[in-house]
């Protein structure tokens, strides 16, 4: 059993892979690319917490599993004051973060993958 935080891809790059009726292989692409974005909103002391991730497709869909134990810990740290000495952006929550900072980079990224074939 995997310890850790599992999130999975904002229903905007879900859409457009379904709507171009793309595989399993652009959804694996799009997590990639977001767990990529997220790295610096990702509290950072040791590294361990960007660096231990699994990114995989469960039923179409891109995921991203973060396999520390303490994961959720810090996802879900709302009162938490995270340091920013190595991560400027750290914060809890922060695929949501990292949408709403780099929405558009991460659809654009999926839209080129897209349309290169």
């Amino acid at each position: 059993m995997i310890l850790g935080l599992s999130t999975k891809l904002n229903d905007a790059i879900n859409r457009i892979i379904k709507k171009a009726g793309i595989n399993n292989r652009t959804a694996l692409f799009a997590a990639g690319e977001a767990r990529r974005l997220m790295n610096d909103f990702v509290p950072m002391n040791t590294g361990a917490l960007c660096d231990k991730t699994r990114v995989f497709t469960e039923n179409g869909r891109g995921c991203i599993i973060y396999t520390q134990p303490y994961a959720a810990f810090c996802y879900y740290g709302d009162k938490k004051n995270f340091s920013r000495d190595k991560h400027e952006k750290a914060s809890a929550y922060w695929d949501k973060a990292m949408l709403t900072a780099r929405k558009g980079e991460l659809t654009k990224s999926v839209d080129v993958f897209v349309r290169r074939g």
